[in-house]
């Protein structure tokens, strides 16, 4: 597996994850363990891709941010990316961090568009 593939996963996981919290929104659904299975998907797509992120570039994993990656991804990952990059290459890593992110968010959108528009009896 690759980095790319690993992104595409992120990507269709939160597609999913679009749908399902918009039927559980719709349905009056309080909580599910799509939310848990949801969090240890995310979690462990996460660190795939910075483990193999690390070691195409070399870089020395920490437990510490092993665990931050897991427990606190929003902080770890930029993080982690202005540590392993050289110095004219961080601000554009963190570029498309945030590129990705925003396509994280419109890809959880069209997820529970899709489902609002083509489900039945959701007004």
């Amino acid at each position: 597996m690759t980095k790319a593939h690993v992104r595409i996963l992120l990507l269709a996981a939160m597609l999913v994850y679009g749908v399902v919290d918009a039927r559980a929104k719709t349905s009056g659904v309080q909580a599910n363990g799509w939310i848990v299975l949801s969090t240890l998907l995310f979690s462990f797509l996460i660190f795939s891709w910075y483990r193999l992120d690390s070691d195409a570039r070399l870089y020395r994993r920490t437990v510490l941010l092993n665990i931050g990656i897991v427990m606190a991804a929003i902080v770890a990952v930029p993080y982690y990316l202005v540590r392993s990059r050289p110095a004219g290459q961080r601000g554009a890593a963190l570029l498309r961090l945030a590129g990705f992110g925003l396509l994280m968010i419109a890809a959880g959108v069209a997820g529970g568009t899709v489902y609002l528009a083509f489900a039945p009896g959701v007004a």
